[in-house]
């Protein structure tokens, strides 16, 4: 594996992981993802290897394993958030954030019974399931082609799970929000927080707002105040409503970012984002 990373290329890579992954206790920022015979990987290891590809290689990654989040740090040199920003343009997606256990390891033997991330996102990619079925079109922005944002918020709607999906930048922004920032979210109208969306952001707000028929000119704390309980009695009702939470929290740091004047910050962010955007498939 460390011979293929290492491998002097400029052409995009796509790693893709579905397996097993531990947290780790000493640093839930640095957890592990599990190679064969339970030899464990870990963000920082990970990270180093992708330093030794040339800077102009791009990196994006779809990982499904438990406590996946933890690899958005691999934007950093040696995956260490105190260390500068990678030299590669590197972004990726995964299953659920770097606390919680992921629904992909599964042992369920009928494709058809599969709920994970992956099955999700790969179908918003393809436009087809697992199973060969057509999907409703993942291409928000309708610019012709899907990208793996757009594949990201296609599965943030169509995986019935208790995962709670996040990219790099969503990772990013979630930690430099604070417990006023997210507390002023909670506070304003839906339908103002979502002006400032991208078209896959807004695909999951308009979504999940329909599935529990809240009322996008109240704000989420008022909404979720008035949920019926039988609206929300199962684990995976309460992550669809954790979703949500997350998406306005994304959209409302990433518009405090950008009239921060932080240039270092907005250059980060346009960054990851544009990773982000990138597809498998060119215009």
């Amino acid at each position: 594996m460390q011979q293929t990373m290492a491998k002097k290329t400029s052409q995009p890579i796509f790693f893709y992981f579905t397996g097993h992954g531990n947290p780790n206790p000493r640093d839930i920022n640095n957890n592990v993802l599990m190679l064969w015979n339970d030899q464990p990987l870990s963000v920082q290891e990970f990270s180093t290897m992708l330093d030794k590809l040339p800077p102009q290689t791009p990196v994006v990654t779809m990982m499904a394993q438990c406590y996946s989040g933890s690899f958005a740090n691999m934007i950093y040199q040696g995956g260490n958030p105190k260390s500068p920003i990678a030299l590669q343009t590197r972004c990726g997606f995964f299953a659920t954030i770097k606390t919680l256990p992921s629904v992909g390891c599964t042992p369920a033997v009928n494709e058809a019974d599969y709920r994970d991330y992956s099955s999700s996102f790969f179908a918003g990619l393809s436009g087809r399931s697992r199973t060969g079925q057509t999907v409703a079109s993942a291409d928000y922005n309708h610019d012709g082609r899907v990208s793996y944002a757009e594949a990201h918020s296609f599965a943030k709607v169509d995986e019935q799970t208790t995962d709670l999906p996040i990219s790099t930048s969503e990772a990013w922004l979630q930690e430099k929000a604070t417990q006023k920032d997210v507390d002023v979210i909670l506070q304003q109208p839906i339908a103002n927080l979502k002006q400032t969306a991208r078209p896959e952001q807004r695909y999951v707000i308009d979504s999940v707002v329909k599935m529990f028929k809240f009322n996008p000119q109240k704000s989420f704390g008022e909404n979720a105040n008035n949920l019926d309980k039988t609206q929300v009695d199962t684990e995976e009702q309460s992550a669809y409503l954790n979703r949500l939470l997350m998406e306005l929290i994304n959209i409302s740091m990433e518009k405090k970012i950008r009239t921060s004047q932080n240039q270092k910050n907005i250059s980060i962010l346009n960054r990851l984002i544009k990773c982000e955007g990138s597809s498998a498939a060119k215009k």
